[in-house]
């Protein structure tokens, strides 16, 4: 393991990458770091029980870059190595990359620029481009929300469109209470974000931070497994008082509609997916996202398998 001596010097932001087996893609999210414009940061690198040679390439970049820093524990899951990089960040500034995702050359300058010019924002995030890691193809976003509200919290509980990899938080304005949620072992992320975002000043960058990796690895093959999840954390959050009656009802229809796309394109069973696609459009009937997102999907289905062709 590295060395690593906790002193009181701070900088100004903390990236914390949590690692499972990651040998195959952290060389190149840590690369993504080093070739930021914004070179005042840390990088806590959490292997979470690797078996394979995650911590060797982590004790590779540590060795020649002293912003880099390893920390090892047994197999707990994301949250906890999250929760675990949290601890002993000392940056102003909070960010996660996953160890399969890149950060665009200008990301930790953004995130840094729009925390400094708005002290009274908690958290700002960034768009994704999605990209095959077999092919570098970009992958178009299929899924998405048409005609948001503007009010973050309400936004993200109707569709999860904040990737983890393109947040900032401002470290002094997290509760010592706010972590990840280590019995969760899907939708997380969402769960935090949510927490987070409730009745903060968060402010958008509109601009392109994180280059999201899809492969085989990153689709939960455990559908029942992952529907449960999504349908444990959004009942939670929209059992929440404080939350308008219209978007609660578009938030239910939306969580239905998640859980047809769940079973139809993660679980392969389409007569359950048909079945919650029926419940989002009588939950909440006016939600037009029931009905131009399926067109979306078999137009860009059409016209990939088009250009397959010719």
């Amino acid at each position: 393991m590295c060395q690593i001596i906790w002193g009181s010097a701070a900088m100004k932001l903390s990236i914390i990458i949590p690692a499972y087996n990651a040998e195959k893609y952290l060389s190149e999210a840590c690369t993504s770091l080093v070739g930021q414009t914004l070179q005042d940061w840390e990088c806590l690198i959490v292997d979470d029980g690797s078996s394979d040679g995650t911590a060797t390439i982590a004790q590779g970049f540590c060795s020649v870059d002293p912003r880099f820093h390893l920390l090892q524990q047994k197999n707990s899951g994301v949250s906890a190595a999250r929760n675990k990089g949290i601890e002993v960040a000392r940056g102003a500034y909070l960010a996660f990359l996953d160890a399969d995702d890149i950060w665009e050359p200008n990301t930790a300058a953004l995130f840094c620029s729009l925390l400094d010019e708005n002290p009274d924002c908690r958290v700002t995030w960034g768009e994704a481009i999605r990209f095959d890691t077999e092919t570098g193809e970009i992958k178009p976003i299929v899924w998405k929300n048409y005609f948001p509200m503007g009010n973050p919290w309400y936004d993200m509980l109707i569709y999860h469109y904040i990737p983890i990899s393109a947040v900032c938080i401002r470290k002094q304005d997290l509760p010592d209470t706010m972590r990840f949620r280590t019995d969760l072992t899907h939708a997380e992320d969402r769960d935090f974000l949510l927490r987070l975002l409730k009745n903060a000043v968060a402010i958008p960058l509109n601009k392109v931070v994180l280059r999201s990796r899809q492969h085989e690895a990153s689709v939960s093959k455990n559908a029942d497994a992952a529907l449960a999840g999504e349908i444990r954390v959004m009942r939670e959050h929209l059992a929440d008082a404080a939350l308008p009656r219209h978007v609660r009802r578009r938030a239910e229809s939306a969580l239905a509609f998640r859980c047809a796309v769940i079973m139809a394109f993660t679980g392969g069973q389409y007569g359950r997916a048909l079945l919650w696609y029926l419940k989002a459009v009588v939950c909440d009937p006016l939600n037009i996202n029931n009905y131009l997102l399926p067109i979306r999907k078999i137009s860009m289905t059409l016209r990939h398998a088009l250009r397959r062709i010719f």
